[in-house]
């Protein structure tokens, strides 16, 4: 008989580890994209930091016809990069929470078990509201993409049409294929 308490003891045990350790997959989504989104964070940091040095030196340089393109464009790559930075920050908030999250569902998983194992509505609202966060946390960083994709098309249209405008070297033949090609 006691070998039998032991084994129901030790079943028991399992079952608040194993519930415990379920979360775990999520809490490790939730680092890997915080990950990511951190190194995505400080691109884009960095890529506001030399566009502002662009339109500085461009500012304070001799008026010519592009300058006028030049500035527009710059204007819009650092609207561009600063709402990909707000949208960056606003995710990283969010995975953070829902780390937070996730770590105490399973916390209370293991605490419920252990104390009223009648109460098992607070790990799944806590399971809900975590996959809720990473759910948003997602939609921001789909968000941030597609900026950053606008960004680079309207930067890499503006660069080959001044290529294409500028490069004395070339025929207007060979600019024509050459910008087919490129588009």
């Amino acid at each position: 008989m006691e070998e039998l308490l032991t084994i129901t003891k030790l079943s028991q045990t399992m079952t608040i580890l194993s519930s415990m350790v379920a979360p775990v997959v999520l809490i490790l989504a939730c680092g890997s994209l915080i990950t990511t989104t951190s190194t995505r964070l400080t691109a884009v940091i960095e890529r506001s930091r030399n566009l502002a040095d662009e339109l500085r030196a461009l500012v304070r340089a001799e008026e010519t016809e592009e300058k006028e393109t030049e500035v527009s464009l710059l204007f819009y790559l650092l609207n561009k990069a600063t709402h990909r930075t707000k949208l960056l920050q606003r995710a990283l908030i969010t995975l953070y929470l829902a780390l937070g999250v996730f770590i105490a569902t399973s916390l209370s998983l293991g605490i419920l078990d252990v104390i009223n194992p009648k109460r098992p509505w607070l790990p799944v609202v806590l399971s809900i509201v975590g996959a809720s966060m990473l759910f948003y946390a997602s939609v921001l960083l789909i968000q941030e993409s597609t900026l950053a994709r606008l960004a680079i098309n309207r930067e890499m249209n503006e660069t080959l049409h001044y290529f294409k405008t500028n490069l004395k070297m070339l025929s207007k033949q060979q600019k024509a294929r050459w910008w087919r090609r490129s588009s």
